[in-house]
């Protein structure tokens, strides 16, 4: 049997001979978020430097278990491919990423753990938050302005740019507002909306919150990045009252609870340590750590 390599190797000589020179097939080893190591290949026109990219981990894992046959796997990737082609994720104005002035409209932050991305972070421009770091992408549009990805920002596009990582923050908190306001939902709402079950009882009125909530930003990708927002700290703090306390319940969305007991701060870290554990995807996970927010502060700090 090939080891991983092998069939890494393997598989992009059969693409390359099946698309014939249409487009340019190169492997591509990536480290994405929390360490995860991933090598796949990377689909290219015209010399540029950007394309979409299928990933071979879990096609190989087929190939080990016998799942898949590696000519239905050759045969598989370059539908994908295809499938790419057909959806125009090739078709992005990569002139437009080259010059700040394009790009800087489309600017955003994400958190990610900053002990789990040691490596990563060695790559790219970040500023520390607690236990975790500010990283940047860009959202990577065709040519008609439709929204086709993100792109994590490299210390190399920062050369090109002639940009510091300040100016990345800047306008990405700035994009954070032009893009709507902070998502804030009880947990009662989500869970109506979801099941179409409503727990007003009737005469009752309008439901009381639960004192749980669901923070994210208006896309619902990498919302997270809220809890940078000092304005959207202090309105949830108006809200759900000072001393409040956020879950990180992945790169994507935190939870924000009501003020609770200090002795509870341990209780509630071992809960979220349970569900990264367990519920999680490794790539998605955020922290293990509680935070709280302090209203004279008017920032939050880890309480377990």
């Amino acid at each position: 049997m090939m080891s991983f390599e092998e069939f890494a190797e393997n598989v992009v000589k059969e693409i390359r001979a099946k698309v014939g020179g249409a487009f340019q097939i190169k492997e591509h080893n990536v480290i994405k978020n929390n360490n995860v190591k991933r090598a796949g290949i990377a689909v290219m026109k015209n010399e540029e430097d950007i394309g979409p990219c299928v990933y071979l981990d879990a096609f190989y894992r087929e190939y080990e278990s016998d799942g898949m046959k590696f000519d239905e796997i050759v045969d598989e990737v370059y539908r994908l491919i295809l499938k790419h082609e057909d959806d125009d994720a090739l078709d992005f104005d990569i002139s437009g990423f080259k010059r700040w002035e394009t790009v800087r409209e489309n600017v955003h932050a994400k958190l990610i753990n900053a002990e789990q991305n040691e490596e990563l972070l060695e790559k790219i421009p970040h500023r520390i938050f607690m236990d975790l770091a500010v990283v940047y992408y860009v959202v990577a549009r065709d040519h008609a302005q439709e929204d086709i990805g993100t792109i994590l920002i490299h210390n190399g596009h920062m050369e090109m740019w002639g940009q510091e990582e300040e100016n990345l923050y800047r306008e990405a908190m700035i994009n954070m507002r032009t893009d709507g306001e902070a998502n804030l939902t009880d947990i009662r709402t989500i869970v109506e909306r979801i099941t179409g079950i409503s727990f007003t009882k009737e005469g009752d009125g309008a439901s009381r919150d639960t004192g749980m909530y669901i923070l994210t930003n208006s896309r619902k990708r990498f919302g997270a990045a809220e809890i940078l927002d000092r304005k959207t700290l202090r309105m949830i703090a108006d809200k759900v009252g000072d001393g409040f306390i956020v879950l990180p319940s992945s790169v994507h969305e935190t939870i924000v609870l009501a003020p609770n007991d200090e002795e509870e701060y341990r209780r509630l870290a071992d809960m979220v340590r349970e569900v990264n554990d367990t519920q999680v995807d490794i790539e998605e996970r955020l922290s293990y750590h509680v935070y709280a927010y302090s209203k004279d502060e008017e920032a939050l700090q880890i309480v377990a």
